[in-house]
Formats: structure tokens, C-alpha cells, sequence
């Protein structure tokens, strides 16, 4: 239970202090660049369909998810403490919370300095939307609707799978739960998309990945209605929204997040939206507040980083308790 604790605790540490790093031979980089080998060998070996994608995905998510087991336990066999600090660092590279704050940061400051230009060129970073001829009150909503969604993708689900895995293996359960999550969402990201290219190969990551996250992003909803008590904003506004406006978007997992941020904000999220020049109707979700501030992104900063360690110190507390 110990163990368990400080895994968790030392992954946010070290993502506190370190961040997210960057550069070609980050861990993602190269698994991305190993995605693209193992799509070229499958598709050449089994054809383009959706089998030969379950056998990529299957792959690459098993064997970097055993390896990394494998890894762990070896450590532990040198020492408990060499195990501890590897499962921890591997943990961490599974979670990107400074860096969703960072990027958040970098549109809010533009803003803040009447800058609009360089808050839309770092919206542009982390959004797929057009954001060229945004105006201010759509660039905060943007890093809003950002922040919201990302907070399960990028946070909260590889904790919970850590936490998940360790309940099965241990320390080399929690980092190898971590990195199955971080690698089929890297996954998805590389091979789910709806086109010609991947409609049959990418399925299968694609549905994958709305699977995994398909608890945290509900929990996430309680843990940001909590964090929004603790941040003194309207956590029965979260709940109610993030509930009447969970299927309010093409994804089942990212209404989740975003709708509980509009409810806990006291802000309109949500509306029309365009993607490569056409618009996409997207309803809007929570009836506060419909011209947003850069001080609404600080806010929701704040709301992001407390809802991460409410989620955190939850699912935590609840596997230590299934441990006893």
C-alpha cells in the first residue's frame, strides 16, 4: 500500500519539476516512430483490414507493455528502491500535467499582453480547430475546451490504469499499466483516424482508446466537481453539466471533462466550431458566462491541476483500500 502511494506521488513530483521533455528521443517519439514500422510490416503481411490492425495494435501495446514490466521487476530484484524510482519515472512520462498548464499558459499570456496573433499560433499547438480568425473570447475557449478534454487523456487515465495495474502486478504492474494506456493512446492518435487510409486498419485503435478512458473520464467528472469545491467555484454546476451534456459530443469520454469545466467556470463551452474551413455544429455546453476572459483560463488551470490530484489521491485511496 506504501508502494503504491509513493509511486503515484513521486510520478507527480517528478512531473512537477520536470515536465513533459521533448525532443526525437522522447519515449511517445519513438514509439510513434516504431508505429509506423509495425503498420508497414502488418499491412504488408496481413493486408489492410481491421484484423491486420488488431495485430499491430496488439503488438505494439503488449510488447511495450511487457517489456516494461520485465524492466521494472528486474530492478526490483537489484534493489526495492532501484524498483520504486523506475516504476515512478516511468509513471511519470506517462503524465503530462505541467505540460497541459504550459500550454495553457502560453495562449493566456498573448492575451494578457494584446497579443492575439501569438495566442492563436500556441492555441494552434494543441487544437485541431481553425484558430486564425479567432477572437479573444474563442482563443480562452479553446485552451478551456483543451484543458478539459486533455486533463483524462493525458492525466487522469494513466493513473488510473498505474493504480489498475499495480492491484494485479505491483510495481511492475503500475508502470506497465501506465505505458499500455500512454501507448494505445499513441495508438489512436496514429492510426485512428475516419479516412480511407485507416477507416478498416485503424479501427480497432480507435474503439481501443474510447474503451480505456471510458471510467476515468466518468470519474473524472466527480474529481473536477470536487476540485471546483476545493478552488471555492460551483461544484454542483459541474456535476449537472458534465451529466446533461456527456453525449453532447462525437466522443463518448470528452464531454466528460469539458462540460464539468463549463459548469465549474460559470462559462458557455461549446458551440459551432471549424475544422479545415467548415464549420461542425457542436451544441453548446453549460448556459453561464458566453464571452470568456484570460483570467477564465487561469481559472481553469487552477481547476485542472486540483482535479488531477483530487482524481489522483481517489483512485489511489481506493486501490490502497482494495489492497488490505
Amino acid at each position: 500500500m506504501t508502494m503504491l502511494f509513493a509511486v503515484i506521488v513521486l510520478a507527480f513530483v517528478l512531473d512537477a519539476l520536470l515536465g513533459d521533455p521533448h525532443g526525437r528521443f522522447h519515449p511517445v517519439a519513438l514509439f510513434g516512430s516504431a508505429a509506423a514500422e509495425v503498420e508497414r510490416f502488418c499491412r504488408a503481411s496481413a493486408g489492410d483490414g481491421v484484423g491486420s490492425g488488431l495485430i499491430g495494435w496488439l503488438l505494439m501495446t503488449g510488447s511495450t507493455a511487457a517489456g516494461t514490466w520485465a524492466l521494472v521487476r528486474l530492478l526490483l530484484a537489484v534493489h526495492p528502491c532501484a524498483g520504486l524510482f523506475a516504476a515512478a519515472g516511468i509513471v511519470y512520462l506517462t503524465i503530462a500535467l505541467r505540460s497541459l498548464v504550459s500550454h495553457a499558459e502560453a495562449i493566456r499570456r498573448p492575451l494578457l499582453r494584446g497579443e492575439p496573433v501569438a495566442a492563436r499560433r500556441a492555441l494552434s499547438m494543441i487544437v485541431s480547430r481553425d484558430t486564425a480568425a479567432l477572437g479573444e473570447s474563442e482563443i480562452v475557449r479553446g485552451g478551456i475546451e483543451s484543458l478539459g478534454e486533455n486533463l483524462i487523456d493525458a492525466v487522469n487515465s494513466a493513473v488510473f490504469f498505474a493504480v489498475l495495474g499495480f492491484l494485479f502486478g505491483g510495481l511492475p504492474g503500475a508502470a506497465a499499466g501506465a505505458v499500455f494506456l500512454r501507448a494505445a493512446n499513441t495508438l489512436d492518435a496514429c492510426w485512428g483516424y475516419r479516412n480511407a487510409r485507416y477507416l478498416h486498419f485503424g479501427r480497432i485503435a480507435a474503439r481501443a482508446d474510447d474503451v480505456l478512458h471510458f471510467v476515468p473520464a466518468r470519474l473524472t467528472l466527480f474529481a473536477v466537481a470536487l476540485g471546483a469545491l476545493f478552488c471555492g467555484m460551483r461544484s454542483g454546476a459541474a456535476l449537472r453539466d458534465g451529466i446533461r451534456h456527456r453525449n453532447d459530443h462525437p466522443s463518448p469520454n470528452s464531454c466528460w471533462g469539458m462540460a464539468a469545466f463549463a459548469g465549474a467556470l460559470g462559462v458557455r463551452l461549446g458551440g459551432p466550431t471549424v475544422y479545415g474551413g467548415e464549420a461542425e455544429a457542436y451544441p453548446y455546453w453549460g448556459n453561464g458566462r458566453a464571452v470568456l476572459r484570460p483570467n477564465d483560463l487561469l481559472r481553469a488551470e487552477r481547476l485542472a491541476v486540483v482535479s488531477a490530484l483530487v482524481f489522483a489521491a481517489i483512485v489511489t485511496g481506493v486501490g490502497a483500500l482494495c489492497l488490505q
